[in-house]
């Protein structure tokens, strides 16, 4: 029998489903100005800057850094000033660097706006990523840790050809601009959007609950950077496999694998199935590491597709849940810090992977590389399993 208080705690559920989506929404524009601009700035780069291959790679490159170190420092800033001053805070400064670009007279003028552009982007990817946990109920926290990652592929998938259409139409000075313009779009939906002040949590029992606390973020986060290989085999390495034996177009493996995340994270907002027990979690794993050994054994796109497939499907669930744990572990006080540290994993997983990942590809192979890189995976399963059995969630 529905009670009086069902309607009520529905239409709640609802708007706070509708507000986290919002969020997500800002999250996917206020990374337009990265997104927009990865096609165009290569060529200002070596035409009007007159720099080559290395000066483009510091160049692309240099948010990296200062992206990275944001994120763990903005957790602790959200405690005091919350996130829609973070949000707001972290667009402003992303939109008037990448507005600056064409100023820069320079390689070193255009990697110092680059660097401040991965300051803003940092504190506002870290307020965006906590502010729809603190919206919506438990059931829908792993739902809403999904929702950043999901709009970032879209933002990148879209963002691309755009800013290159743009630049074809307008010019690549005019470009920079609306690039950083269209992200003050962001502060209007940050306006909008409710704020949940955290509760406070006494010193002492944080302090009681430190230890389990760092269990629950120092396992999953070990978990993630481990994943975060496949993502960077993926991404860095799939199209230059099968350059390598003389096969065009393996850019749709990385359009197979972001497609099948996009499209069973959307999917997520109707299936309410989280991976929390060790051994779904482990299944996660598996899939994923089957699909990099996959792409590293194919001799043709097919088989590459499939495996692209088989990593996202892996991954879909992978990050949400690894996040949940962090979430579960912690005091509300502590889940901004955690959440925003745990995040910037993936970041130095993906430069790990990469790095690390390339100098095996060039003593060994494409293939031996591929499959390297499935067994860093099946270390992140044992860390992943872990974590699950330290979190216990129900």
């Amino acid at each position: 029998m529905r009670t009086e208080l069902e309607p009520e705690i529905e239409t709640t559920d609802k708007r706070a489903v509708r507000h986290a989506l919002l969020i997500a929404l800002a999250n996917g524009i206020g990374y337009l100005p990265f997104a927009l601009t990865i096609p165009i700035l290569p060529g200002h780069v070596t035409g009007r800057l007159h720099g080559g291959p290395a000066e483009v790679g510091a160049v692309i490159s240099g948010y990296a850094v200062t992206a990275l170190l944001a994120r763990p420092v903005s957790g602790v800033l959200m405690n005091r000033l919350g996130t829609r001053a973070l949000t707001i805070g972290g667009t402003l400064l992303a939109a008037l660097a990448t507005v600056c670009y064409p100023l820069a007279g320079s390689i070193t003028e255009l990697i110092g706006l680059r660097m401040l552009l991965g300051v803003g982007m940092g504190v506002m990817l870290a307020a965006v990523g906590v502010w729809p946990v603190q919206l919506v109920a438990k059931d829908r926290q792993g739902w809403a840790l999904g929702l950043g990652g999901t709009v970032n592929y879209v933002a990148i998938g879209l963002g691309a050809p755009l800013g290159s259409l743009i630049e074809h139409l307008v010019g690549t000075a005019t470009t920079f601009v609306i690039s950083g313009l269209v992200a003050l779009l962001v502060v209007p939906i940050a306006l909008y959007v409710p704020e949940v002040r955290l509760s406070s949590t006494s010193e002492r029992a944080d302090v009681e609950q430190g230890r389990a606390a760092l269990l629950g973020v120092v396992l999953p986060s070990i978990a993630l950077i481990f994943t975060a290989f496949g993502f960077a085999a993926v991404s860095s390495f799939a199209v230059a496999k099968f350059d390598a034996l003389g096969i065009a177009g393996g850019a749709v493996v990385v359009t197979a694998y972001s497609l099948t995340v996009v499209l069973l994270r959307v999917a997520g907002s109707w299936i309410r199935w989280e991976a929390t027990r060790p051994v779904e979690l482990a299944g996660l794993f598996l899939v994923e590491a089957l699909g990099v050994a996959l792409l590293g054994v194919a001799d043709g796109l097919g088989l590459g597709v499939v495996g692209g497939v088989l990593i996202g499907v892996g991954m879909w669930q992978i990050y949400p849940m690894l996040g949940l744990f962090v979430v579960r572990s912690v005091s509300e006080r502590r889940r901004a810090t955690a959440l925003s540290t745990f995040g910037a994993c993936f970041t130095v997983g993906l430069a790990a992977g990469s790095g690390s990942l390339g100098l095996v590809a060039g003593a060994a192979g494409y293939r031996t590389m591929f499959l390297v890189c499935a067994a860093c995976v099946g270390l992140g399963l044992l860390v992943a399993v872990a974590a699950a059995r330290a979190a216990r969630i129900d």
